[in-house]
Formats: structure tokens, sequence, C-alpha cells
């Protein structure tokens, strides 16, 4: 079966709308689990109302990204998301766009642990005054924001909390893993920092990282993030099933 595609319309860049047209297609189209293929060059520039190209070009950049295979004969198909680029930093903000997959928010969690524990660990031994300074300035603003009704300003300054205490620790392969991360654990807290029991727990896990931090108490620290993460995991549950029972 052939995808079907919307004429693209936006201010973004021709290049980039289309882009990110047929690579959030592509991902619908692995989410619903559709054997498909692209249209033919004709078709799909008719369907988009684009050049060949603007479409070459598109088709181009998702290929290099694994998320397509295009071949002269059977045309473009979509390839499994096994063989994507997943941290690629558009693959992450696309998936992000859309829906919650339980797939890719618990991988996300998994990243998280194999991340944060470790380096609240060594921002335990590295953090300078400053650094710490920093981030408990960063969890005071954030205790004094209502989730529930400030739910941007709460993302905000999670991320921020994380980020800063990942720089603490640094380790500048752990900050780069982060940042690449960041857009998509920005979509994850929208879905749960709503959860009050969670949002409650996970400001208890904050304050106890800091602590951590304070008493130069790595296991300590890294406890503490190890929890924040599991909590994160619980909730991403709470919302998969949710979504589940959607109609």
């Amino acid at each position: 079966m052939a995808l079907a595609f919307d004429r693209i319309s936006g201010r973004e860049k021709l290049h980039d709308r289309v882009t990110r047209a047929l690579g959030l297609r592509v991902i619908e189209a692995d989410r619903s689990a559709e054997t498909a293929s692209f249209p033919n060059e004709t078709n799909l520039c008719q369907q988009l109302g684009v050049s060949r190209t603007i479409l070459r070009e598109a088709v181009k950049v998702l290929e290099n990204k694994g998320m397509v295979e295009v071949r002269p004969r059977s045309g473009t198909k979509p390839r499994p998301r096994s063989e994507w680029h997943l941290l690629d930093p558009d693959i992450l903000s696309w998936q992000a766009q859309m829906r919650p997959d339980a797939r890719v928010l618990r991988d996300l969690c998994e990243v998280r642990l194999s991340i944060e524990p470790t380096a609240s660990g060594f921002a335990a031994l590295r953090a300078s005054a400053g650094e710490l300074t920093d981030i408990e300035r960063c969890l005071t603003r954030r205790e004094s924001v209502n989730a529930a009704t400030q739910p941007d300003d709460a993302i905000d300054l999670d991320l921020e909390f994380y980020s800063t205490v990942v720089a603490a620790s640094h380790n500048l392969l752990f900050q780069q893993l982060s940042a690449t991360i960041r857009q998509p654990m920005r979509t994850a807290l929208s879905y749960t920092v709503r959860l009050p029991a969670s949002e409650a727990l996970a400001l208890e896990g904050h304050r106890a990282v800091f602590e951590a931090l304070t008493r130069k108490d790595p296991i300590g620290a890294r406890e503490a993030s190890e929890k924040i993460v599991g909590l994160a995991m619980l909730a991403v549950e709470q919302v998969v099933r949710s979504e589940a029972a959607r109609p």
C-alpha cells in the first residue's frame, strides 16, 4: 500500500517542512504496523505540492537517518524502527510531537536511568560551590511552582534542574547525551508532571539529590536520582495505560 501525504504548508523552510512531513508519516506507519511504500516520485510531488529536487533532498535526509530505503526499481520504503538512528535529534523531536508511544517513553526512562544517577554521583564529587548554588536556586524555584496550574514553567525548571546536575558531573558525554534527549523528555514530562502523586514524590527526590550533593555523598546522590527515574517509569506506565484506554 502506498502512503498518502497532505500538501505541504507552514512557515518553516520548504526543505525542512517536507523532511518533517515524510518523517512523521514514516513514524505513523511504524506505529500502526503498516507494510507500505511511498507513492512514486511524480505522485508524491503532486501530493506534497513540491518539486522533484526538494523531494529528493528530503528523502536523502531520511535515508541518511536510516528511516527509509531507496531502490531504483522498487522505490522508497520505510525501514523498521530498529534501523533508525534513534538518537538523531530530528527523529526524537518528531516522535515527541505525536501521541505518546509506549516504546519511546519506556526507552527514554531507561536512557535516563543510564545517565542521571551516574552523573549525579559524579556531581557529588565534582560540583563546585557555584554549581551547588545554581542547583539550589533551580530547586527552590521549582518548589514554588504549582505544576497543575503552571505546567510549562514546572517542566522548564525540571529540565533545568536535570541539566544543571548533569553539568556538575563535569562529564561532557553525559552533558551531550542529556541534551540530546531534552525534547522527548519535555514531552514525557508534559504527560507526567500533572500527576499529583508523581509530582510530590519527584520533588522530594530532587531535594534528596541536592542534599546528597551538598554532603559530597555520591552513593546517596545516585540512589536519590534512581528513585526519581523509577517514579518517572511508574508515571509513564500510568500514561501508557490511559492512552491505551482512549478511543
